[in-house]
């Protein structure tokens, strides 16, 4: 018995996405590199549960599988605390260049996003995914690719499926990981890609370098959303706007696409006057549009090797 590498590739994803958005809570994701005594813990639980994702490997290719749960749990844990450090830089940053403004023109021009916002966030967290499922998935083609599968995986498999058709067994499994994992994708994954790239940072509190004309307060106009955006309602809102997309890309619906895409500008009609709104609108419709579009084409790739 070898595996099918197709189901392979979409578990290997469906165990990072569950692993980082399933099993990581809130008290790992602020915790995990502030480089204290807790901060190791939270990133050691945290790789803990990466690797806990991939015991099935050790059990279905023995050694091997157990060198490459280690590489790919501390690889994650190593990614994850460089990219929570350089996110710091990058605010920083974002904070030192609004005050240079500031303090060469008087002012700053508002926005809803804030006058140190910077897209850097948002794009280290998608760097972050990247490297994650690298590591994952050129340590498969590097160390277990070409390693047999054990004769304790194969009599378990043999188990539990006894009699039972293989084929629509194993198109079944497929089908039903891929979309769990484009579920978890448009759902948690988007979310916290959204609070990276949307929440509005402003100047921190500080004093004015000397001979500096005051600049007025930069706070967001009274109808854009709040540090901290999106909230919950909003959330839940683009989840199932982007879940709809998905459905909508699988069945070839253009048209669909449009609709969703239509009412989310109509519903905001009123708010689209305010420019400091527009930016955060555009801005977050574009990232939840690619977000959905992007998973379902890979959804519908991977569905494409059933025949």
């Amino acid at each position: 018995m070898t595996p099918d590498t197709t189901l392979v590739v979409v578990w290997l994803v469906f165990a990072h996405l569950v692993a980082d958005f399933v099993l990581q809570n809130d008290w790992i994701a602020i915790n995990k590199a502030n480089g204290t005594r807790e901060g190791y813990r939270a990133l050691a639980t945290h790789g803990f549960h990466v690797a806990l994702c991939l015991v099935p490997a050790v059990i279905a290719f023995g050694v091997p599988g157990l060198v490459y749960l280690v590489l790919v749990a501390v690889s994650h844990m190593l990614v994850d605390r460089w990219k929570v450090q350089a996110t710091r830089r990058a605010e920083a940053a974002a904070q030192a260049q609004a005050v240079a403004r500031r303090d060469r023109a008087g002012f700053l021009v508002p926005s809803g996003l804030g006058g140190a916002w910077t897209p850097w966030p948002g794009m280290l967290f998608l760097a972050d995914q990247a490297l994650h499922m690298t590591f994952a998935l050129v340590g498969w083609l590097v160390i277990l690719e070409s390693v047999p599968l054990t004769a304790q995986w194969v009599d378990l498999v043999n188990l539990i499926l006894r009699s039972f058709d293989r084929t629509a067994v194993h198109a079944l499994v497929l089908t039903s990981v891929v979309f769990i994992s484009v579920f978890l994708v448009n759902t948690r994954g988007a979310y916290y890609f959204a609070m990276a790239l949307l929440s509005p940072r402003e100047l921190n509190p500080g004093p004015a370098a000397e001979g500096a004309v005051p600049a007025p307060a930069t706070t967001p106009p009274s109808n854009a959303v709040p540090v901290g955006a999106p909230g919950r309602i909003e959330a839940t809102i683009a989840a199932f706007e982007r879940l709809l997309i998905v459905a909508f890309v699988l069945l070839g619906s253009v048209a669909g696409i449009a609709i969703v895409v239509g009412l989310r500008a109509v519903a905001r009609w009123r708010q689209l006057e305010d420019r400091g709104y527009v930016e955060y609108f555009l801005l977050g419709t574009l990232a939840s549009v690619s977000v959905a579009v992007a998973s379902a084409l890979l959804a519908m790739a991977a569905l494409a090797s059933l025949g």
